[in-house]
Order: C-alpha cells, then structure tokens, then sequence
C-alpha cells in the first residue's frame, strides 16, 4: 500500500472516531451514545454511581433512503429530542431517591414481600401520574418552544416592518426576527442558569464534552486525562441550535413578508402566511445544521472554527467547570457506552445496573 493510501485511510479513521460518540447532560449524570449503544450514568445522593446501557438501533439503519443529506439531519433531530426525554425520565429514576427511602424504612426483603396490597396499588398509581405529567409536561414544552422561537419572533418582525415607512423586502423582517429569536434564546438560558440545579447540570454538561474530547484524542478514559480538555465542542447541542438560527436568517430572506405590491396581503394575513412558510422549511434548516455540525465535528480548517465560534460562545452560558466527581460520572457512562466497562444490558423493563 502506498505512503499516501495509508494517509488517507488514517485520516478517515480519526474523522470516523470524532464523530463516533455524543452525549447529553442529565439529571444528576450524563448520558452518552456510542454507534450501537446508550449508556447513562448517574450519581446518588449517597455518593454511589448506578448506570445502564440498552442498544440504540436507528431508522435511518432500516430505511436506507432515510440516510440522504438533509433528510438525515430531521431524522435524527427527532430521533435525539425523543432519546433527550427518554433519558432524562430514566435519570430521575436512576437517582433512586423513592428506593433511598424505601431502604430507610424497611429492614429486610421479607417486609417488602408483606406490604399491603393498598400500598402497592398506590405506588402504582402514583407512577401512572408521573407519566401522565411527563407526557403534559412535554406538550407544554413544545407548546412554549413554539409560541418562544417561532410564533413570537415572527409576530415581533411583522410588527416592526408595520411600523417603518422605508421600502424594506423579505431580507428585513429576516433580520429582525432573526435577531428577536437569538435574543430571546440568550434571555432564556440566561434565566435557566439563575436556577440553582441547573448550574450542576451544565458542569454535566461540561463533564461530557470533556471526555468526548479525551476520547476523540485517543487517550485512555480517565478523570487524570479528561481533566485536560475543553468544555467547549463544535458538535454541541448548544452550537447546532445557533447555527441553525444563523441558517433561518438567511433562508427566511428568501421569503417574501406578504406586504408588497406583489401580495398586498393585511398585516395579519402577512403574519400567519410567514409563519407557515418558516415552519414548512423548518425541516429543511435542521437537516443543513446537521450536516455543517456533523462536518464541523470532523475537521478543524479556519472557516470551520469562524463558523463555529458563535456556538462556542453561547457554550460559555451552557456548559460550566465540572468538578472531578462529576467527571468521573461522565467516564463511567463513557467507558460503558463504548463497552469498555461490562455492564449488561437492560431489558425492555430498564432495569437499573448499579455500576
């Protein structure tokens, strides 16, 4: 083999290995995704680590023509906003803080087997109603993802363009929007962060891209080494949602605000026409944010780190310095993602193994 196949083989395999894992901060732990696997670890009040994997298997491996540019970012987007809750429901329940009390109270096995039959029935109960709230809880969700980044700075823009008297066109109410939705994107999480529990979550957060860091580099999964990287990566959550409200700016502009001699739509009729045409190419821009951040993830040229750097500065709200405890969380879920650590896997119950 020449000296420049064995180059390039080398090459794939580095951008092969830094697009191989990802992650997400949880309650209490992080969770992390190798290519066939999740994994999530989490640390209990009582200082222990308890984790769990289950095997991932995406559509996009059924459904080859799910794999297309574009197509494959959407896919994924909501293949990920489902895993995000899913996870996030499985670390609440991994911290254990319902069994915590249980072993407070109840001496031995044998006591646990003679419990009424009405106590039982509550407790079942009471986990219905969590999942009941659960599901609520994420429609309200996207009911204020919606009216906070797509119907306010839509109606904001339309607004503002009623009110100016100079020849303006879809580049304008593009800009105003755009800037309207950034700002109000920086309020929120500004806000989040006065939230005590929250500041523990970004130095998960941070933890995790650490040890994506350490891992990419091919270094073994320590806390010793994981302490030396950067809390900052170009394939974060954070910098994907920048970017692709840097890319609606600059598609919206390609559509028209409905007011001009051409429409001559009422101001009203304006708005609502605009916002279904953004929620239309919606798909169209998380797939383009897919593909730049899956590329940004892969290489290091100079327009990748121009491009990137405004994620990575919103990344300074979202992630925070984690302490060597909460690294090690990151490790263990890691190590056990990628099966470094044998940990079996769950059954479809999600039994928790205590690592």
């Amino acid at each position: 083999m020449s000296e420049n196949k064995v180059k390039i083989k080398a090459k794939e395999k580095e951008e092969s290995i830094r697009g191989a894992v990802g992650g997400q901060a949880v309650i209490e732990g992080v969770m992390m995704k190798s290519k066939d696997n999740i994994a999530i670890a989490v640390r209990r009040r009582k200082g222990e680590i308890v984790k769990k994997i289950k095997p991932f298997k995406s559509i996009r491996d059924k459904y080859k023509i799910l794999n297309i540019p574009i197509i494959r970012g959407f896919v994924n987007f909501i293949e990920m906003m489902k895993m995000a809750m899913s996870t996030l429901n499985d670390s609440a329940e991994m911290l254990g803080l319902d069994d915590d009390d249980e072993e407070e109270n109840i001496e031995n096995a044998a006591e646990i087997a003679v419990k009424p039959e009405k106590e039982v029935k509550a407790k079942s109960e009471s986990k219905s109603m969590i999942a009941a709230a659960s599901i609520i809880g994420t429609v309200l969700g996207l009911a204020l993802s919606f009216g906070l980044f797509f119907f306010l700075p839509t109606f904001i823009g339309s607004q503002i363009t009623g009110l100016t008297n100079f020849e303006k066109g879809g580049w304008f109410i593009s800009m105003t929007e755009g800037i309207v939705r950034l700002a109000i994107f920086i309020l929120y999480i500004l806000l989040v962060t006065l939230i005590p529990d929250i500041k523990r979550t970004f130095q998960y957060h941070g933890a995790e891209h650490m040890a994506v860091f350490c891992y990419e580099a091919k270094r073994e999964l320590t806390v010793e080494n994981v302490r030396e990287y950067s809390r900052f990566h170009p394939r974060c959550g954070t910098s994907f949602m920048i970017v692709m409200m840097l890319i609606g700016i600059i598609i919206s502009m390609f559509i028209p605000d409905f007011t001009g001699e051409n429409f001559n739509f009422s101001n009203n009729v304006a708005f609502w026409l605009r916002l279904a045409v953004k929620l239309s190419v919606f798909p169209f821009i998380i797939g383009i944010g897919y593909e730049f951040i899956k590329y940004a993830g892969k290489h290091d040229s100079a327009f990748v780190r121009i491009a990137s750097a405004p994620g990575k500065w919103t990344q300074l709200l979202t992630t925070k310095k984690p302490d060597d405890k909460q690294i090690e969380v990151a490790v263990v879920s890691l190590r056990t993602a990628l099966k470094i650590d044998k940990t079996e896997e769950t059954e479809p119950d999600n039994k928790i193994n205590a690592g």
